[in-house]
């Protein structure tokens, strides 16, 4: 069902460009079902993300393998080096250039907050203001505590099931929602280039380029260069080694489908212990690192150009810090690439409009994204191997 609606999604897209060329008082009569789409993925940020980031955090904390640990930092390495290699590469090529995307009802400032208001933030005196605001740093900060604490207590472990049957239920809310995919991206890419033109294909098409750029660019220096000085293992050698795991990345678009491919490249093409590929892949598979660097850099830095908004140094941290809880504490999400990026917007104050459009492009962002999670994945299983030799 996921493979048909993906596909149904480039055609509605497809139609939705003609559409909006061509029969302007058609689309605009059906703006309604984007703006339904964008609500509804709004309404479903806060619970899934809280329900999400509980289990995971929970489960964490209750191992205390020192190999995890240290496989925790290598990911969370690669991640920043990733994120600011792809905010260099995106400031260079400034891919939206020439192009503005004003949203409604906007006072036009991205989410940029002192030191002392992000303390602040972080411990409100509501429970369910944050909820009700949708204050997700907040929320954030809460499921943390949450599922550290959960396995504290006796019988937190009861409160976790619980929450896990929610998140469940959440994401079975979001399947349905993704089912209007389709004709969300119609309804929002037929009103966009009614009113903007095709200049806006020509944006988009420079939003994947600069996408691919940047993985590739992320490949070379965040995992082939380390691996070349760490292990002593060529460029040449390491892309013989994983390319068997891309044929299955960017078919599936799924880590969790590549994971026995990938434990399999590590075991027998780099010689990788079994009791570290046993440790270290699965939770590269849990947290999704360099392609979710590469994806909400460029996400971030993209849409604040295009609403013409300057991004300052501390706001930039903070676009980084979120990016890495977001990332590392709400996976599996499906279709996850567009509720997350909605997510981050909203950390961010910055409107979701671009979001509709992002759906209808994303299939071809995931293929390089998966790919660049399980590289990377096989990337960190290597270089602890040789930390680690002997274990």
């Amino acid at each position: 069902m996921k493979r048909n609606i993906s596909l149904l999604t480039l055609v509605f897209l497809a139609l939705g460009i003609l559409s909006g060329l061509f029969v302007k008082p058609l689309v605009t009569s059906l703006s309604f079902i984007g703006s339904i789409y964008i609500n509804l993925l709004k309404f479903l940020i806060a619970p899934i993300v809280f329900s999400s980031i509980v289990p995971t955090i929970f489960h964490s904390s209750k191992k205390k393998d020192d190999t995890l640990q240290t496989a925790v930092i290598t990911y969370m390495a690669m991640f920043v080096a990733t994120f600011l290699l792809t905010s260099l590469a995106v400031t260079l090529l400034d891919p939206a250039k020439g192009f503005s995307f004003p949203a409604q009802d906007w006072n036009g400032n991205v989410q940029s907050l002192s030191v002392q208001e992000i303390i602040v933030n972080l411990f409100p005196n509501n429970l369910v203001s944050i909820f009700a605001e949708t204050k997700l740093f907040a929320i954030i900060l809460f499921a943390y505590m949450l599922g550290i604490c959960a396995g504290k207590v006796e019988k937190g472990e009861k409160l976790i099931e619980g929450i896990e049957i929610l998140r469940d239920i959440f994401f079975k809310i979001l399947e349905y929602v993704m089912y209007l995919t389709p004709l969300a991206v119609f309804s929002l890419i037929g009103n966009t280039i009614a009113n903007y033109g095709v200049v806006i294909i020509g944006v988009g098409l420079k939003y994947i380029a600069a996408a691919y750029l940047c993985g590739i660019l992320t490949i070379i220096f965040v995992m082939m260069l380390p691996v070349w000085l760490i292990a002593k293992i060529p460029p040449i050698e390491y892309l013989k080694k994983v390319y068997k795991v891309w044929l299955v990345s960017l078919t599936t678009c799924s880590s969790a489908a590549t994971l026995p491919t990938t434990m399999k490249v590590c075991v027998e093409e780099f010689g990788v212990s079994k009791r570290i590929v046993d440790i270290v892949s699965p939770l590269g598979c849990t947290i999704h690192m360099c392609g979710g660097a590469v994806s909400f850099a460029l996400l971030g830095l993209f849409c604040s150009k295009m609403y013409g908004v300057e991004i300052s140094a501390g706001t930039y941290v903070l676009m980084c810090v979120f990016a890495l809880l977001i990332n590392m504490s709400a996976p599996g999400i499906p279709n996850g690439g567009v509720v997350i990026g909605a997510t981050y917007l909203s950390l961010l104050g910055i409107p979701l409009d671009f979001i509709g459009f992002y759906s209808g492009i994303y299939k071809i962002l995931d293929m390089l994204y998966t790919t660049l999670n399980v590289t990377g994945n096989i990337t960190a299983n290597v270089i602890l191997s040789r930390v680690k030799k002997g274990i």
